[in-house]
């Protein structure tokens, strides 16, 4: 049987008794039945004494935020209906190792995203601020440096120019549309800037990225869109790969 090839820390359990749930992989072993799998804690191993035989072919570190935001989501709710003293503290166990992973993403988001010239500008409206945010955690593991305005406008800082600058230093715009985009004069003053900016000069790359379903404006219309609200996990590759090519065939 292949072995999981991966570093040692967090991984997602795709199937079994455990699908859904993220561990902390710490080696390989042998099972009481003699076949090699993965030692799996599910909660930091160093104060966790429990571990268990997870085959590898169920043991993937392929996720991303929204992965783990939905993970951390499930066990909130669960530690709010109620469960037994035993479950609690294995499901707060659990919750620990994905607040630490998404507490790391965020660090290392501010640490690495200090570039002077970024690349992809995200344009949202403020109300679909917390998937944009994954987004950007998760181009961020991917070397795609962003401009986001919750991290990239200071208090105090002219928010008219700070946006102007960075559309300035960008190369792609990700143009994200929901119902609350497409409504909002600041996002659409945002886009037609940036479109006509991208017929005169050709420096600027606008790639649409679909939420939900929603209105799409005319003269966006002709423009292929990257579909994020069915599947995020394809959305995000093709997002990934759009950039990719793009940067390829520049």
């Amino acid at each position: 049987m292949k072995s999981y090839i991966g570093n040692y820390g967090l991984v997602k359990i795709t199937g079994g008794k455990f699908k859904g749930r993220f561990g902390y992989y710490d080696d390989e072993d042998t099972d009481f039945d003699g076949i090699e799998k993965s030692v799996i804690y599910f909660g930091e191993m160093f104060d966790n004494s429990k571990y268990y035989y997870i085959e590898h072919k169920y043991i993937t570190d392929d996720f991303n935020t929204e992965d783990l935001k939905r993970r951390q989501s499930e066990i909130t709710l669960k530690l709010w209906k109620g469960v037994s003293d035993s479950e609690r503290l294995k499901l707060i166990e659990e919750k620990n190792l994905i607040d630490y992973e998404i507490y790391n993403r965020f660090e290392h988001y501010l640490e690495s995203n200090q570039l002077k010239n970024k690349k992809v500008f995200l344009s949202h409206s403020s109300v679909d601020k917390s998937i944009v945010i994954s987004v950007a955690l998760d181009l961020q593991e991917k070397g795609i440096s962003t401009w986001l305005d919750a991290f990239d406008i200071l208090p105090g800082e002219s928010i008219t120019s700070k946006i102007n600058k960075g559309l300035e230093e960008c190369e792609f715009v990700l143009l994200f549309l929901s119902n609350n985009s497409v409504k909002s004069n600041w996002v659409t003053k945002e886009w037609e800037t940036m479109l006509w900016d991208e017929i005169n000069s050709g420096k600027i790359k606008i790639i649409p990225v679909k939420l939900e379903e929603c209105e799409i404006p005319k003269i966006l219309q002709t423009k292929k869109y990257i579909d994020l609200s069915k599947n995020y996990s394809d959305g995000l590759f093709q997002i990934i790969q759009t950039i990719k090519t793009y940067e390829k065939n520049d």
